[in-house]
């Protein structure tokens, strides 16, 4: 046998191993990466400077993103540790999942179930004859309802499992691994649950942010009534808002699902927007002396360090529910809440209860209020601006009988100094009305 002969055969040997690595699904990642996600994680506090590392080794097959120069899944699991104070993950009785967004660097699902916060579950890869790919990887649920699943070759859907060969109910898998953002600005409302009406809060909410630039719409939906569906189906047709329902496999409060709907929004807006509104369906976010939109005021930042805009409350007293269903446009002008509510609070110290604009590919966990860890640049960490109340300010009509706002809180507001009749803005209000009118006219006449 010739030299070249034996060299042939060992060539052939590799190719063959080669194929059989990738039918079995072995972890696949491409070589594009990102900017927004080549970064390393850090939180508030003075953590050392970490940066993302691609490492290009010889096949793209087995290429994947490093954290401090370790598998990023393992940073994961060591934050876990550390911010939870746990030195294993518990086994989860079920998990429920919400959606799936496959990323370049791994496919993050949503979930619904409660209290499940660092408990290991199972990552089931299908492909798209229905059939399942490789062995389940094991991960966990951190942050809360998050799992972070690695990548395989031909995963059309993906599931997750309690156990390692557990029930698994695949779902689909929405694309995220976008060029740029389709939005500059979008919002995340809060989810829509109990029973007061809401039909002409939502619409006053839409059209009062889409006057601000707001470009597109999020949210969840654990209960609504029929009649509050319509206008809400409306904006769904015309392809401003999109919309995920939850749920319950859990015994939870209603309030309880807002932080899954923070969340799975977290997820689904990152990279498809560049900026994002996390606010309720009673919150008017504006500028105030800043004369232009929040798009326009999102855009005048060019420091790529910021990846939060903080602005302050101000709490206007409501002091009834919403009308149940239109009764004409006397009733609008009579109801709107910017036309409603007037007495209202001092201005709120700077991060009480505030709400907050964020770049979502640069926030790795996320709260009611404001992001609790960046992932940071590759120079400084990322940093929250704060918007001082000249430039920009939140009108929030707080209801005072639900939850028992008013009796829990108000005291606490009031050392915010005292109460006044403040309005919406002059210069907004007409076109406003305008539009809410047009809205309602076609979804209820």
């Amino acid at each position: 046998m010739t030299k070249s002969f034996y060299i042939a055969v060992i060539y052939l040997v590799v190719i063959l191993l080669v194929l059989d690595r990738m039918n079995t699904g072995q972890l696949f990642s491409t070589g594009d990466v990102r900017a927004e996600v080549s970064r390393s994680l850090v939180d508030h506090s003075n953590v050392s400077q970490s940066r993302f590392q691609y490492n290009s080794s010889t096949s793209s097959f087995s290429s994947q993103y490093l954290i401090n120069s370790i598998d990023r899944f393992e940073w994961y699991r060591q934050q876990m540790y550390s911010n939870l104070n746990i030195k294993k993950p518990e086994t989860a009785s079920n998990i429920s999942t919400l959606y799936a967004y496959e990323f370049e660097h791994e496919i993050t699902v949503t979930t619904t179930s409660w209290k499940r916060l660092g408990y290991r579950v199972y990552c089931r890869y299908v492909d798209r004859n229905d059939l399942e790919i490789g062995e389940p990887f094991e991960s966990f649920t951190y942050p809360e309802y998050i799992v972070a699943c690695k990548k395989r070759k031909g995963t059309r859907k993906i599931g997750l499992s309690v156990g390692k060969n557990g029930e698994f109910q695949p779902i689909p898998i929405v694309d995220r691994m976008l060029k740029k953002p389709k939005y500059e600005l979008s919002m995340c409302i809060s989810a829509i649950y109990g029973s007061e009406p809401k039909w002409l809060m939502f619409i006053e909410m839409i059209e009062h942010f889409k006057m601000q630039g707001v470009q597109h719409f999020y949210v969840h939906i654990f209960n609504a009534s029929n009649y509050d569906l319509r206008v809400i189906n409306d904006y769904v047709r015309t392809g401003e808002l999109e919309v995920h329902y939850l749920i319950e496999r859990d015994s939870r409060t209603d309030d309880r699902w807002q932080k899954v709907n923070i969340a799975d929004c977290l997820i689904w807006s990152r990279l498809e927007s560049k900026w994002t509104i996390f606010a309720d369906l009673d919150e008017r976010i504006y500028m105030t002396n800043y004369t232009g939109t929040i798009l326009d005021y999102v855009r005048e930042v060019k420091n790529e360090d910021v990846a939060s805009i903080q602005f302050r409350q101000q709490w206007i007293m409501k002091t009834e529910l919403m009308p149940e269903k239109y009764e004409g446009e006397k009733q609008i002008d009579t109801w709107m809440p910017t036309h409603r509510w007037h007495n209202s609070s001092g201005i709120g110290s700077p991060g009480h209860t505030a709400k907050c604009i964020i770049d979502s590919s640069k926030v790795f966990k996320m709260f009611i209020h404001r992001p609790t860890q960046f992932f940071p640049s590759l120079n400084r960490p990322y940093i929250q601006k704060v918007v001082n109340p000249e430039e920009g300010i939140i009108r929030h009509y707080r209801d005072q009988n639900l939850g028992s706002w008013g009796r829990k809180w108000l005291k606490g507001i009031l050392k915010f100094g005292p109460f006044r009749n403040t309005n919406y803005p002059e210069r907004l209000i007409g076109k406003l009305t305008e539009n809410v009118k047009r809205r309602i006219k076609y979804v209820y006449r």
